[in-house]
């Protein structure tokens, strides 16, 4: 039997294949072009060695005086637990200082990350990065 198609050593394929230079690229802050936004994109794996990175990417959007951070997950293939989790201790912080994070996701994998740790109630959906960074009345 081949090591792809036997289930039970699936987590060994991610662990011998890395994280490749493209992936790790694609862990970035980026510049909606809409005062007061910051997009930060979370790339293909959002694992615990990548989470000390994302992490400062995230405290340093909501430092920089941006009123919303948008956290794009629609590429991201897995998410940890710890990661959710920390993305639940970023909202509440976030929220002290009148910052709105928001999720964008586009897999089942990540809904279900989310799901395990409680943490998807205290984000809204939205369709589009678009949507997810345009300024809601109120705010």
């Amino acid at each position: 039997m081949s090591v792809v198609t036997d289930r039970r050593h699936s987590s060994r394929l991610r662990w011998y294949r890395g994280c490749s230079a493209d992936a790790a690229a694609e862990l970035a802050l980026r510049d909606p072009g809409r005062p007061g936004c910051w997009i930060l994109h979370g790339g293909i794996e959002l694992d615990a060695a990548r989470m000390p990175r994302f992490r400062s990417l995230l405290d340093r959007s909501v430092r920089s005086g941006a009123r919303v951070v948008v956290i794009d997950l629609r590429d991201t293939e897995f998410l940890s637990i710890r990661v959710a989790a920390m993305l639940r201790d970023a909202k509440v912080e976030a929220w002290t200082h009148r910052i709105e994070i928001r999720l964008l996701t586009g897999t089942r994998e990540v809904e279900r990350a989310l799901d395990l740790v409680g943490v998807r109630p205290l984000f809204r959906y939205y369709l589009s990065i678009d949507d997810a960074a345009r300024s809601e009345p109120g705010h």
